[in-house]
């Protein structure tokens, strides 16, 4: 008993020398390509993120498939697809609004936006496991049009 009083301070002394300062990278990798975006990450405020009404969602859904867009300037897609009624985003000063694809399942979660250098990341936040996934269309207020977007649900237990 001794002996482990004794030895514990010394252990413990040991383990504190082995962490050492580690600075984390916030790049982002595209796991298909490899391709790396560097850049830190930050936060899309809420307010800075909506969905769109049902109606409007399904056809901006189907005419960015349909043209291969992953995000497409609000303005570009007035007056294509017919009267659409928006979500109430209104763009922060000096942004614009933008359509961005987004990779949810059927249930209940959030969207969640992490925007860096060259990209956005449109979350899905679910609690439990992710279903199938189904292509929608979220809007964004931004500064610039994401060079590349990416979108995925994230589930937590």
């Amino acid at each position: 008993m001794r002996a482990a009083v004794l030895l514990l301070p010394m252990l413990g002394g040991c383990s504190i020398h082995q962490f050492q300062h580690t600075e984390w990278k916030s790049d982002w990798v595209d796991v298909s390509s490899g391709a790396i975006f560097p850049g830190n990450s930050t936060t899309l405020p809420l307010d800075r993120i909506s969905t769109l009404d049902p109606d409007s969602e399904a056809a901006i859904a189907e005419w960015m498939l349909k043209h291969s867009l992953a995000v497409v300037s609000a303005s570009e897609v007035e007056g294509k697809i017919g009267p659409m009624p928006l979500s109430d985003l209104k763009p922060a000063p000096g942004e614009s609004v933008y359509f961005v694809r987004a990779a949810p399942d059927e249930s209940g979660g959030k969207f969640i936006g992490y925007v860096n250098d060259k990209g956005l990341l449109i979350l899905y936040g679910v609690m439990g496991g992710c279903g199938e996934q189904k292509q929608r269309v979220v809007a964004v207020s931004l500064r610039e049009k994401p060079a590349n977007v990416f979108g995925r649900c994230s589930a937590a237990l």
